[in-house]
């Protein structure tokens, strides 16, 4: 299993669809706070949902990151699934 890079174009929000194929899998993700601070960090994404006052976000192991926040993120390991 290779090392997959999936950086977020300049100018264009991670999407829900974009959201979607990251979920089960580790990724380090770079997203600004609220003061317009980047941080970075390598999360394992549990599932994508609506935030209420947040809109759409990534719910991670270390908590939800807003989908319109989102700078970059690249793929760095995969789930596989068990049948």
């Amino acid at each position: 299993m290779g090392w997959h890079s999936l950086w977020v174009a300049g100018g264009r929000n991670m999407t829900i669809q974009d959201a979607k194929a990251v979920i089960g899998t580790q990724v380090r993700v770079s997203w600004t706070d609220r003061k317009g601070d980047e941080i970075s960090e390598m999360v394992h994404v549990l599932k994508v949902d609506f935030v209420p006052l947040y809109g759409p976000c990534l719910i991670t192991d270390i908590g939800e990151i807003c989908l319109n926040r989102i700078v970059n993120y690249v793929l760095l390991a995969t789930q596989e699934k068990v049948a």
